[in-house]
Parts: C-alpha cells; structure tokens; sequence
C-alpha cells in the first residue's frame, strides 16, 4: 500500500479543502462485509456504505467473481453503440423488476449524469414531439441530484447551486424550487404550492425531477399518499415525471426501489450506486415507451465513451442476482432491520432533547439532524469508536449495508449513544 503522506495533497477531495483531513485516509487496506479493514487490522465499520453506495457489503464474494470471469474473457471494451449480451440482458432486467415495463433504459457513468440525460430526454420530448416550448424542469428545495456542472444548478437549498451558477451561463432563472412537504400537514401546503404552480405554468414546465426517497438533502420523508397526489397532479398537466433513484434504488428504503412504496409509474427513472455495489462506475435511465420511441427515426444525440461499460454491465447483472436471490432476502432484511434502526434512533432523540433536532427515514436510509454546531465534534468522537460516518451541515447519516445483521447495528448505536451520554464533547 502507498505510505507516503504526499499523495494526499497531489489528490482534490470533491466537496472540501486541501487541508480538510480524515481519520481514514491512506489507511485502508482492504473491506469485508460492514466493514473496512485498516492496516494495523482493526476494523471500522462503514455505517453509510461509503456513500450509500456498497448495499450488498463491501467485497460481495459473489460480484467479484462474475468479475474476474468476465476480465479473462476479454471483453474490456466494446463501444456503447454496439449491442452486446451483458448489456443487452441488463436492460431487460431492469425493465422487469421497474414499475416501466415497456421502454429502454440509456446508460451513463453515474447518477450525476443519468440524471443529466434525463433532464435532456424530458426537454427533448417536449420540444420535439408536442411542438411547443417547455425547457423549465422543477425541483425540491432540499434535494440533490448530482455534482456535475449542469445537473448542480438543480440543486434547492444549497451553496454548492449558488457556486456553479456563478462559473457556468444557466439561464435557469423561471424554474421553480418546490417546498419540501411537512409531515405535521400532511403535505398539503406543498401541495398546494405545486398545484397553484402547476395551473398557472404548466405549458412552460417540461419536468418534474422527484427523489424516490430523499437523500443527502436531509432523508426528508414523503407524507402517506404524498407523492400519488404530485403524480396526479402532473399527469393532468402533461409534466414529465423523472424519479431520480439513484440513492434510494436497489433496496435502500427495504423495497427495490422508493418509488415502490407509492403506486405510480413515472415517466424516467435514473439509477446508479447500488446498480454495482460501488464496484466499477455505472448509472443509467430507463425511459418509458412514449419517451423512448421518439428515438425509433431520431438519433440520441447523447452519450459517453464509457457508457453501458462491458464490465459494468457484468457487475450490475452479479448485483441483481444478489437483490433478487431466495425472494429478495437482503432487500427484506433491509426493511426488517430498518424498522429496528428507526425505532432506536427516534428512542434516542427522545432521550437527547437537547442535542438532537430531529431523526428521519424509512428502511437502511436514515438521518439524525443535530442542533448547530454539533455534528462535527460529534464525528470526530465516532472516528474514535472506529464508526464511519457520511455527514452534512447538521445532518449525520446512518445508511449500513442491507446485509448488515440486527446485533452490528445495536452495537454500534450503542456507542452513539456512549457518546452522546459523555456531554462534555458537546
């Protein structure tokens, strides 16, 4: 393993500064399971999945396998214009266990960029087939989409949309930022915004760009029904439905995909994360029939080199495997040990009143918001107790692997709560 304290400052961290320092850096050796193995040997479990990303654990033995099958074969690269059967066969997969049965799915190297296709598919089917003008694609204000350029000016309330807005001409001026929907209402005051917004605009509204389930934004819950109604209301008024379910697909929120917790089909659904199990880059789109046949006669003036990559394609089918096996058993652990992860969590912010503003989410998919100032302290005291952690602004999230057992999960909630106990570090 490199030893040399140089590499870090030769390596940009996305989101922070040069100086910015983790208590893992150049000392990972390798992962297994729920955790990640340094290099003196001790383990530190990895409670977001990295960035809840490894659903199926770190070192699936299974995905590794399919893997190293497929490098001796050869078939590192082929062009993502040309078929070939892993990829093929992916997409008829993912067609199956989607609510969009009949389309095509489009593939990228992320959900930044399966997110960006999609906002090019939406505008293009409205300009081009309905003949009118419709480039406005709506979003929430605590939402994120994605770091790429274009697709972080969708961003709602946050300074990483201000900062790109600044660098890059996006006349994004008329879209509108959606209220998030409260739980104490019911949503209806969201509601009512989105369809005041939507009577009034519609003909200049080509999309809608909704989470599956809310994620690095805050794990924002939707209220019961919520989302049928935005559904509806967007259908009345021909607005495109995209469901970004690039964190929460794959068995996230203990169903394969968020959006399966309402019954509604949207129009595109963008994937990427779990589709792999972080193992090599890959995200994707899959379009409804009625977006996807204006391509019939049309080019799709979109893609990249790596799109649909062979060795993606091979993981991703490992993966599905993996989900689908003995009746999905590691999406339903999910949902059984989420239920046991929420409960102790809401148990825990009853207790610490003045530390904790609230706690929030639904399966392996959860947050615990701190009051100002706090989360950071607080994670540096978890470092100690061999947790990682995913954090931001007052928010600590808790996303394990779905494969994560109900005695790791007490254990390690445990020593949040030893923390927590121990005030002085607040």
């Amino acid at each position: 393993m490199f030893t040399s304290k140089t590499l870090f400052y030769h390596t940009l961290k996305p989101w922070f500064n040069t100086k910015t320092r983790h208590f893992l850096d150049l000392g990972i050796k390798s992962a297994s399971g729920c955790h990640y193995i340094l290099e003196n040997n001790k383990k530190v479990i990895d409670f977001t999945s990295g960035l809840m990303v490894t659903n199926l654990g770190h070192n699936n033995k299974y995905v590794n396998q399919k893997m190293k099958d497929f490098i001796d074969n050869g078939l590192l690269y082929a062009p993502p214009a040309i078929l070939i059967e892993e990829r093929e066969k992916l997409s008829n997969r993912l067609l199956d266990i989607s609510p969009i049965k009949k389309g095509k799915v489009f593939y990228t190297n992320g959900g930044a960029d399966a997110n960006e296709s999609a906002v090019y598919f939406a505008k293009s089917y409205s300009n081009n087939l309905q003949n009118i003008t419709k480039n406005r694609i709506l979003r929430y204000e605590n939402s994120f989409h994605g770091g790429s350029s274009y697709i972080a000016s969708y961003l709602g309330g946050d300074n990483r949309r201000n900062d790109k807005l600044g660098h890059f001409d996006l006349d994004l001026s008329l879209d509108n930022i959606l209220p998030n929907p409260k739980m104490s209402d019911k949503g209806e005051e969201s509601l009512n915004v989105i369809k005041q917004i939507f009577e009034k605009e519609h003909k200049s509204i080509s999309g809608i760009l909704i989470e599956g389930s809310s994620g690095t934004g805050g794990i924002y819950t939707y209220p019961e029904g919520y989302l049928n109604s935005v559904m509806k209301l967007a259908k009345e008024h021909e607005i495109l439905i995209i469901a970004d379910e690039v964190m929460s697909g794959f068995g996230r929120t203990g169903k394969m995909f968020g959006l399966d917790h309402c019954d509604y089909e949207p129009d595109m659904i963008t994937i990427a994360k779990g589709i792999t199990n972080g193992s090599v880059p890959m995200g994707g789109v899959i379009l409804s029939e009625k977006l996807s046949k204006q391509f019939e006669n049309s080019s799709v003036n979109n893609g990249l080199t790596y799109s649909g990559h062979p060795l993606a394609c091979v993981a991703s089918n490992a993966c599905l495997d993996e989900y689908l096996k003995n009746d999905m058993e590691v999406i339903r652990n999910c949902d059984k040990v989420g239920k046991i992860l929420l409960k102790r969590l809401r148990e825990i912010k009853f207790k610490y009143p003045n530390l904790i503003v609230d706690v929030r989410g639904i399966g392996l998919l959860c947050c615990i918001e701190f009051k100002e100032g706090l989360v950071n302290d607080f994670v540096k005291e978890l470092s100690k107790k061999d947790i990682y952690t995913f954090s931001k602004d007052n928010n600590l999230f808790i996303a394990p692997p779905l494969i994560i057992d109900e005695k790791i999960l007490l254990e390690t909630l445990d020593n949040i709560e030893d923390i927590l106990d121990n005030k002085t570090y607040f």
